[in-house]
């Protein structure tokens, strides 16, 4: 991702590095992630949260696998305009209508061969999807981060509506609801997210603000994980 011109991304990180990844170009990218060096690499794990920013060690080869095994692509369907609805469902994430789609078509007795073959292994890609929520849900549930944690596991509870999953995930914000030390936790990082949403970090002024706010947090929320968060930040902010 950059926002240089993109005749020059082209001609330094293609042509010259002969790099083999996707480009995008985004105005304002360099502001809104602090690059501070080229080139800077943040790893993003499957739920969305970084693993690692640039100003930490690159992730192991090792570190990076046992990332790639929660990757939830949506499974490869033959190029047949046949499968265009059960893409779509895919694409949309729609697992509850994938499922119906699928049980339906499986249950139609003319049904030829090599679709019924297809569908046996969307099927059984679901089923594994599923199975593999839970390990989701314990990473979302284990903390210090239950603000983030709270957000993965409203957004499991959403998108595995009458799967299993949706109940594990609710058991889990119940616990959260419960638990005074996390409320407490939970309350801190709330404030955080919505703190540093309230500021343009592209605006040099505002970050400088944003500086003095996150200092102000870390010493009202100390103790929590939420005060430990807003201290790195000051310190990749001043940098």
């Amino acid at each position: 991702m950059s926002d240089e011109a993109e005749g020059l991304i082209e001609d330094t990180f293609i042509t010259k590095l002969g790099a083999k990844y996707p480009f995008v170009k985004a105005k304002g990218v360099n502001e809104k992630y602090g690059i501070k060096f080229f080139p800077s690499v943040y790893c993003i794990d499957a739920d969305g949260l970084v693993h690692s920013v640039p100003d930490d060690r690159m992730p192991s080869e090792q570190a990076i696998e046992d990332l790639l095994k929660s990757v939830s692509l949506a499974p490869k369907l033959p190029d047949d305009p046949r499968y265009e609805p059960l893409r779509s469902m895919w694409d949309k994430r729609d697992y509850a209508k994938v499922r119906d789609y699928l049980d339906k078509m499986l249950a139609q007795p003319n049904l030829d061969a090599a679709m019924r073959e297809v569908f046996d292994a969307q099927k059984a890609d679901l089923t594994k999807r599923v199975d593999a929520q839970q390990k989701r849900i314990e990473r979302a549930a284990a903390g210090p981060d239950y603000a983030a944690g709270s957000d993965q596991l409203e957004k499991i509870m959403k998108e595995w509506k009458g799967f299993p999953p949706e109940a594990a995930a609710k058991k889990e914000l119940d616990r959260f609801a419960a638990d005074a030390a996390i409320k407490k936790e939970l309350s801190a990082g709330k404030a955080l997210q919505k703190l540093v949403a309230s500021f343009d970090k592209e605006k040099p002024a505002q970050v400088r603000k944003l500086a003095v706010e996150l200092d102000k947090f870390r010493k009202k929320y100390e103790g929590t994980h939420a005060a430990k968060q807003a201290e790195e930040m000051i310190g990749q902010l001043r940098k």
